[in-house]
């Protein structure tokens, strides 16, 4: 967390300051509403799941200071409100999952593909290192773009880059292992 972010989150918790609350909420809010509208495919609605958020943290202001990663903790609360809300909208179903879990929909598509390999491939997912896993989420599944990712959890594109390349080089190693049948199908490089 930053030096002015540090100061706004103290001014919160220990002042109940508006103002600083209205900075904190200006600091996030693009990142986070386009997260959202990823998730629920609606800016209006992606607006208000971020509102609902913000909400909840000045409900719980004497707590935001305890939070050591609050980029990570309000990544996870938009997440969360979002599936909430496409889940009483009825539009997809998911899987049980703990805050690290990946979350898979139900369509007829996925329905061509067994169940041990999609099994497989999120034990391939999981296996990667916290942030890779990420980072990995964020630009592969929710398709935001580098620039975004790296705005979203404070960090640089270049390491946006690294860690993409390493998610994608250890998932093809783990896939070939779990998922057999389909290494032949894998693209091979051709050794001049």
């Amino acid at each position: 967390m930053n030096e002015k972010i540090k100061y706004l989150v103290g001014q919160v918790s220990d002042n109940n300051d508006q103002l600083a609350f209205s900075e904190l909420y200006r600091h996030y809010v693009p990142g986070l509403i386009s997260f959202a509208c990823s998730i629920v495919k609606d800016r209006q609605a992606a607006e208000e799941i971020v509102l609902d958020v913000f909400l909840k943290l000045w409900e719980n202001r004497n707590a935001l200071k305890a939070i050591e990663q609050l980029n990570k903790y309000i990544y996870v609360a938009t997440r969360h409100t979002s599936i909430s809300f496409l889940r009483k909208k009825n539009k997809f179903y998911y899987n049980d999952f703990d805050e690290d879990d990946l979350y898979t929909f139900h369509t007829p598509e996925s329905g061509l593909i067994s169940k041990q390999n999609i099994e497989d491939i999120n034990k391939a997912i999981q296996s990667l290192p916290s942030k890779c896993r990420l980072i990995f989420r964020l630009v592969k599944e929710e398709k935001l773009k580098y620039s975004e990712v790296a705005d979203l959890l404070g960090i640089s594109v270049k390491t946006v880059e690294a860690q993409m390349a390493i998610a994608n080089k250890r998932l093809v190693a783990i896939l070939k292992k779990y998922c057999a049948e389909y290494t032949d199908s894998l693209p091979q490089k051709k050794i001049k």
